[in-house]
């Protein structure tokens, strides 16, 4: 039994995600001038803050909106940092420490997709290293746009090993849910 109900996302913070889902996909179209790019990059980051406190503030906080959200926000965070890669803004090496948390989750995401459609979903308890980890991407990707290459290496270097960190986290959650489970 599917729960993901496409009602619950049909207000204002499923709006401001969907306005960061837009700017995800075009990014690549604007992101060749630099104000454009940091501009749409400092967008989408404000947005992905605003719309959990626009579903909190309402009272729409639901299933479907965050996980339509995690979503955009990787769909987001990805093409915007390819995307500085491919123009030059960023070295390459910067996409793959900046993402080494999603490189060893990539196994684990149709087993996510899978429990969470269902329902079966474990109470969100946000680590401060992954919020610090993500702040740490948007300067990283700032710098580079700004041509801040020291602050860009610092960066990418903070996310990843934040990153991996919270990925450690989030494979003892679920190693500890599976066998509280089975």
């Amino acid at each position: 039994m599917l729960t993901l109900n496409w009602r619950e996302v049909c207000n204002w913070a499923g709006f401001v995600t969907a306005l960061r889902f837009g700017v995800a996909i075009t990014y690549p179209l604007f992101a060749g001038e630099a104000g454009w790019a940091v501009f749409l990059l400092l967008f989408g980051a404000i947005s992905d803050i605003f719309d959990g406190v626009l579903a909190r503030k309402l009272n729409v906080v639901s299933h479907t909106g965050a996980f339509i959200d995690g979503w955009v926000d990787k769909i987001f965070n990805i093409n915007v940092t390819w995307t500085l890669v491919l123009l030059g803004y960023l070295p390459w090496w910067c996409g793959y420490l900046i993402f080494s948390r999603e490189w060893i989750q990539i196994p684990l995401v149709p087993y996510y997709v899978t429990r969470y459609m269902r329902g079966n979903i474990p109470k969100n308890r946000p680590f401060w290293a992954g919020k610090v980890a993500s702040i740490s991407l948007v300067v990283a990707l700032t710098a580079g746009i700004l041509e801040l290459y020291f602050l860009v290496l610092l960066c990418s270097i903070l996310t990843s090993i934040l990153g991996l960190w919270t990925a450690l986290i989030y494979f003892q959650r679920e190693f500890e849910l599976f066998y509280k489970d089975h």
